[in-house]
């Protein structure tokens, strides 16, 4: 790695941290700067301006969160059902620690900017779908192992399950409690669990 390379890459990393607790619009370049010991003067160096940085956010965001994904849902060692619910106990164990706060990085920032760029917008659809098909590769596990009908879509199972996690993270923040991310995981693993016959083969 390169010194300008680390260096833009602590500033991506400190970026992420106070922009996770506080929003895109109320953390300002000096904070981030300074968080990560860089100076000011130096910031365009390294970005183009503000709104590029908020673009290369998003990047690391989701190489950040894919890589929690792939941890476990790419383990082959369990079956994929269990890697679902592995991954779930994770998120519950994280945001119990951080007392039901901060949320989803993607998510917030999907309200936040959303209405706001068609570049963010971009962006932003591109790193969800990014997750969403790891959520479907694992659930075409599934499918491969008889673990769910050969007739569900997966595609868009794969959205129904993403879109209701992040609507059960937004629902813990507001009421700082883990109960939604529970009820949702409970639910899903249920549905995915559950016996049921093809409807091919009635």
């Amino acid at each position: 790695m390169t010194a300008r390379t680390d260096t833009r890459t602590r500033i991506l990393r400190k970026g992420a941290q106070l922009i996770h607790a506080r929003g895109y619009n109320a953390t300002g370049l000096q904070e981030i700067l300074t968080g990560a010991g860089v100076p000011k003067g130096s910031f365009y160096f390294y970005f183009k301006s503000k709104e590029d940085f908020g673009l290369q956010l998003i990047d690391y965001y989701a190489a950040f969160i894919g890589g929690i994904f792939s941890r476990f849902l790419d383990d082959t060692s369990i079956g994929p059902v269990e890697r679902i619910g592995r991954l779930f106990d994770f998120y519950e164990d994280f945001f119990t620690q951080k007392s039901c706060g901060l949320g989803c990085p993607i998510g917030n920032l999907s309200l936040e900017l959303g209405d706001t760029s068609g570049r963010f917008r971009g962006r932003l659809s591109a790193a969800i779908e990014s997750l969403i098909a790891k959520l479907e590769s694992c659930l075409m596990d599934m499918k491969r192992e008889g673990a769910i009908p050969s007739s569900v879509d997966t595609a868009e199972a794969a959205r129904f399950i993403f879109h209701g996690f992040e609507g059960a993270i937004l629902h813990m923040k507001v009421t700082r409690n883990i109960g939604p991310i529970r009820s949702f995981r409970k639910c899903v693993l249920e549905y995915l669990h559950a016996p049921r016959v093809d409807a091919r083969n009635k």
